[in-house]
């Protein structure tokens, strides 16, 4: 009896030390995949972020782009920087007047579109004029503004977010060259609360804060504007930009929930870790029983100095459901290792593994927002998920068991390829990985593009079938389209613009140097325009140039390239078109324009010059050639065509 006790004494100790072992096995086990889940989702909304970052700034570098065309690139405003470019201060301050009366209405609208500062530059790197602190000019802006000078060097654009001299925002800095000549530069920046609108109009449940390094920005700040900036609560070495509210255009308080976690987070180490290595990052904050989630997006001066850093809060109900599951899961744990046996408990733990990993995976394929499907080796659909239903339309009964590249993958819009050539279903056959863009069609018969990667499931070494995992990027790629051929376009007459033109006749010039085949270039300017908007309007004047536009289209080969070249001036490349053809064509475009009439305005004219590629010539050299001929046909009397090759 005293035997069997001890030995029931020991068995007991042995299996409460086992069941104590293991359920701190578990334990850490439980923690370990909490964590992971909420890295996964942690990154899973820092990336949605930075998405949603590069869609409103690309929205609204793509409007500053517009404004610079619409209003900048102006023949007066223009003259106007023209008459500037002397050594003569007096004459300086005069054509600075008379920019500031010309653009005054100019800039009032653009303050109404959230266009903080409108600033012009010279071509030395000085500031010329500041239409939001017009007192300040004439400094040199080579230390504090490496925009400006890049622009200048370079005579490229430069978007990106910059501190400055008198406030900080996200930059477009556009070089100003006029039939030529480099004029300077000019700047339309906005604030933080123009982008931070962009993102709210996204996500209205976020709130956004900007910090800014002090280090780099009170350095530059005119000592006026310093007082618009006060510490954070992390450090002196953080600044927030106004938090009295005192500028017109300040972003509104964080809402009371994120503020009280913009108070926890100042004793976050690992948020004061993410903030002091300038990387990418979030974390989670625990208040008052919910959780929240705050993003960290690095911003870089255009020279590549991290100067700002964008919060971003939000409620994380996601990670509320991941804790709830991990407690409730720790509690089963517990009172399973706490009454079971040994024999039970290893039986019951490996059940719970099964089903544990069974509701990760369920979890994560119905939470992400891609679809999932999943063949077998005949290529038949044997799982997908909620949001593979969604995209496709079919109910996943439907998609069970039908074989997916004849349901609905199609290939270039068509369906005509086997089975066996798929690239998805031919990661089955050698298992290799397959990842891009493919052509789905759902079940209301409308073609979706997609995102595809798709890779085999191995099973003791053999292949049983492969996981699809795609994403619709029908409207992103709209979306790029329609993007590109704003870039690229005149928004008055639809034909391309000047950058375009200028990259597609460098392509030219290549093309020509290793083949030898000739092409021309005609550069054309309506006579008198200045007279047509000064009689009838510029709404006339606009009539006018797509009437002209309408002329030379009828005219011209689908491979031809028009542009307007800026104002009333135009430029038409002709490939494979030797000098005489294109003279002829310009001939002729010269009677059309006399034959033809503008309703309420009459018949217009216009002073032609017609050259053609010559070897080691350059784009430079083409255009003034081009010009200089133009110019040559206006002093002919105007109404004419002058051509040469040299």
């Amino acid at each position: 009896m005293f035997l069997t006790r001890i030995r029931h004494k020991r068995t007991f100790s042995a299996v409460w030390l086992l069941s104590l072992v293991f359920w701190l096995c578990g334990v850490a086990y439980l923690r370990h995949e909490r964590s992971t889940q909420e890295r996964l989702q942690l990154a899973g909304q820092i990336h949605a972020q930075e998405v949603a970052w590069q869609a409103v700034t690309t929205a609204h570098r793509t409007a500053m782009q517009a404004y610079f065309d619409s209003y900048i690139m102006q023949p007066d405003v223009a003259a106007i920087l023209q008459a500037a470019q002397v050594d003569n201060r007096e004459r300086q301050n005069i054509e600075r007047v008379r920019l500031y009366r010309r653009l005054a209405p100019v800039y009032e609208q653009l303050r109404q579109r959230d266009v903080r500062q409108l600033h012009f530059h010279t071509p030395g790197n000085r500031s010329f004029l500041r239409f939001h602190s017009p007192h300040n000019s004439g400094d040199s802006l080579v230390a504090s503004r490496p925009s400006v000078v890049e622009v200048n060097r370079t005579r490229k654009p430069v978007f990106g977010f910059e501190t400055g001299r008198v406030i900080i925002g996200f930059r477009n800095v556009l070089p100003i060259i006029w039939q030529g000549q480099h004029l300077g530069s000019v700047e339309l920046s906005q604030p933080f609360e123009a982008v931070r609108k962009g993102l709210h109009d996204l996500d209205p449940a976020k709130d956004y804060l900007l910090l800014l390094k002090a280090s780099i920005l009170l350095p530059k700040l005119f000592d006026e504007h310093k007082k618009h900036y006060a510490p954070s609560l992390f450090s002196q070495e953080w600044l927030v930009e106004d938090p009295r509210r005192e500028l017109p255009d300040s972003s509104p308080p964080l809402s009371p929930a994120s503020q009280k976690v913009y108070q926890r987070i100042k004793d976050d180490k690992t948020f004061s870790r993410l903030l002091a290595a300038g990387n990418p990052g979030a974390v989670a904050i625990s208040l008052d029983g919910r959780m929240y989630q705050v993003s960290l997006i690095p911003l870089h001066d255009t020279d590549g100095v991290s100067s700002a850093v964008m919060l971003t809060f939000s409620q994380a109900p996601e990670l509320e459901g991941l804790y709830s599951s991990y407690r409730a899961n720790l509690l089963l744990f517990s009172m399973m290792v706490l009454f079971g046996g040994t024999a039970l408990y290893l039986f019951l733990s490996s059940m719970q593994t099964v089903l544990e990993q069974e509701q990760r995976l369920a979890l994560i394929t119905s939470n992400i927002a891609d679809g999932v499907y999943v063949m077998d080796k005949e290529g038949r659909i044997t799982f997908s998920n909620h949001r593979a239903t969604e995209i496709l339309g079919f109910t996943q009964q439907e998609l069970s068991g039908t074989i997916a590249h004849d349901l609905f993958h199609r290939h270039d819009g068509a369906n005509h390829t086997l089975l066996e050539e798929c690239p998805i279903y031919q990661v089955i056959q050698t298992r290799g990985r397959y990842e891009g863009e493919e052509q789905f069609i759902n079940k209301a018969g409308s073609l979706l593009t997609v995102q595809v990667a798709s890779q085999p499931m191995l099973k003791g070494g053999r292949v049983v079938g492969s996981v699809t995992v795609f994403r619709d990027i029908t409207e992103q790629k709209l979306l790029e389209e329609q993007l590109r051929l704003m870039s690229v376009t005149d928004p008055l007459t639809g034909v391309y613009n000047r950058r375009f033109l200028q990259e597609t006749l460098l392509k030219e010039l290549y093309r020509a140097e290793r083949h030898g085949d000739p092409f021309s270039l005609i550069m054309l300017d309506l006579d008198h325009f200045k007279r047509i908007n000064d009689s009838y309007g510029h709404e006339a004047g606009d009539r006018v140039l797509r009437h002209v536009v309408t002329l030379i289209q009828k005219r011209i080969r689908s491979s031809d390239c028009l542009a307007r070249w800026g104002g009333e001036e135009f430029m038409l490349l002709l490939p494979h078109t030797p000098l005489a053809a294109a003279n002829a064509l310009a001939e002729t475009l010269l009677l059309d324009l006399r034959e033809a009439e503008v309703s309420g305005i009459g018949r217009v004219s216009a002073s032609f010059g017609v050259t053609t590629g010559q070897p080691g010539d350059t784009v430079e050299r083409l255009e003034q050639r081009a010009d200089a001929l133009m110019y040559a046909a206006k002093q002919a009397g105007r109404n004419c065509v002058r051509s040469g090759a040299a």
